[in-house]
């Protein structure tokens, strides 16, 4: 699994997720309030086993992130609604290290200039 953030016009968090050749987007406005609470959730997993939070999409919707650690692996998922009487749908989901993608978060923020932020 790989990812990046960037921050595109309108404050809008943009979390780009590679997993082999599957690839996706997703955003959140503002860029420091979604680096928080994806920081929060994935602290939460690695301290208790599972974290998780909810972003409202830049582009409508919901984003429901969930993060499941076991030993030092870290299930990172990424389910999409549009509301209503809708279902989840999938958009991403990876394993990989759990202290990999902690400090690869922290970097991303950090990098943005979001990590005092988190």
């Amino acid at each position: 699994m790989y990812f990046t953030l960037t921050v595109e016009p309108h404050d809008a968090l943009v979390v780009t997720l590679h997993d082999g050749s599957q690839q996706t987007a997703v955003s959140v406005r503002p860029a420091a309030a979604g680096a928080r609470s994806l920081a929060e959730a994935l602290a939460r997993a690695i301290a208790d086993g599972y974290g998780e939070c909810f972003w409202p999409s830049a582009t409508g919707g919901q984003y429901w992130w969930a993060f499941k650690r076991d030993a030092d692996a870290l299930e990172t998922i990424a389910m999409w609604t549009r509301g209503g009487a809708s279902l989840w749908e999938h958009v991403f989901r990876a394993t990989d290290s759990a202290d990999w993608v902690r400090a690869r978060l922290a970097a991303e923020a950090e990098r943005l200039g979001l990590a005092r932020e988190t």
